[in-house]
């Protein structure tokens, strides 16, 4: 389960929705997106993430699921999710409840997080361990920092630095904008802006080529470690 967690903390900590073109506005709309998924130049599987809209209350819930090739199906559950509601207005994302269910049997490595904003306090089980941890203004989970991250782009504003709740302690990830390039996909010659991710202390790194005309939908992700590519996500498709 530790890789389906670093390829969606890691490799995926952000910008993995978009719709149509010449959207005007900060929230997101419903979709399907699947990547393909390379570890080492060897193929993973796919992962497809989803976002969905509740009318009646407003909330999104984003969650992913895993299809891991032969090989990946050793350390990832075909039946894995992870899942998370939340809040989206003006001022960005508040997160509501995160879940990750492994897949397999026992709870050992299952998570749960609520995020309670009027007692500034959050609370769980990651993997057996009891947390509970302040909230900060900004603070999100490992799926709705990728929410967050785009709706500040659609403000017009750059993502910064961002706390999330990963494990049992918040860390800290820095997004900064590089340069524009034209990344070839199933869905033709996409033209992008690259922005990088880090965090301190790490000797990873996250690439994201994200298409502006598209929402900031994500062409293409890449993992480095050490300076070397280890984990490749290319878009397939998006509904």
């Amino acid at each position: 389960m530790r890789r389906l967690t670093q390829l969606i903390t890691c490799l995926l900590a952000t910008l993995l929705f978009g719709t149509a073109a010449g959207a005007d506005s900060i929230f997101p709309k419903p979709f399907t997106a699947t990547y393909e998924v390379t570890y080492r130049g060897m193929r993973a599987g796919q992962l497809t993430f989803k976002l969905s809209r509740d009318d009646a209350t407003g909330r999104y819930t984003y969650e992913t699921t895993a299809d891991p090739s032969m090989l990946a199906r050793f350390v990832i559950s075909s039946a894995a999710v992870e899942r998370s509601v939340m809040e989206i207005g003006p001022d960005g994302v508040r997160p509501i409840d995160w879940s990750l269910d492994d897949g397999k049997s026992g709870t050992s490595k299952d998570g749960k997080l609520h995020f309670d904003w009027n007692r500034n306090l959050a609370t769980g089980v990651i993997e057996g361990e009891n947390i509970e941890l302040p909230l900060e203004a900004g603070l999100q989970d490992r799926l709705s920092i990728q929410i967050d991250v785009v709706t500040s782009l659609l403000r017009g504003e750059e993502p910064g630095d961002i706390p999330l709740i990963d494990d049992n302690r918040v860390k800290r990830y820095s997004y900064v904008k590089k340069e524009t390039a034209s990344i070839d996909t199933k869905l033709g010659k996409l033209d992008t802006v690259l922005y990088e991710s880090t965090r301190q202390g790490s000797n990873r790194q996250s690439r994201f080529w994200l298409i502006p005309g598209r929402e900031y939908l994500a062409a293409r992700a890449e993992q480095v470690r050490k300076g070397k590519v280890e984990t490749v996500m290319v878009l397939q498709s998006v509904q």
